[in-house]
């Protein structure tokens, strides 16, 4: 199992979600991880963490605020949609 992280605090984050995202191989899960972990979340409001698990990529989000939890939700989507475009159009 493969994973990044970003600085990780349980206690002053109660707002949290998981997100699974499956690809045809371990290899394009292993790709998307290694892209989408280059952006770091900005200030210390939110933590995020990557992981592969076989074939699926293994998202973990939380923040001390549930708006800061949909803003970065809503950014990893976005970025995700690049990824997979540019994925399909160069492979």
């Amino acid at each position: 199992m493969s994973s990044v992280s970003s600085k990780p605090t349980e206690k002053d984050e109660p707002y949290k979600c998981s997100i699974d995202i499956q690809f045809l191989t371990r290899l394009h899960a292993q790709n998307a991880m290694d892209v989408l972990s280059v952006d770091k979340e900005i200030g210390d409001r939110v933590t995020k963490i990557l992981a592969v698990k076989g074939n699926i990529m293994v998202v973990n989000v939380s923040s001390s605020e549930a708006k800061m939890l949909r803003v970065a939700i809503s950014s990893f989507y976005d970025m995700l949609s690049v990824f997979l475009k540019c994925y399909q159009e160069f492979g």
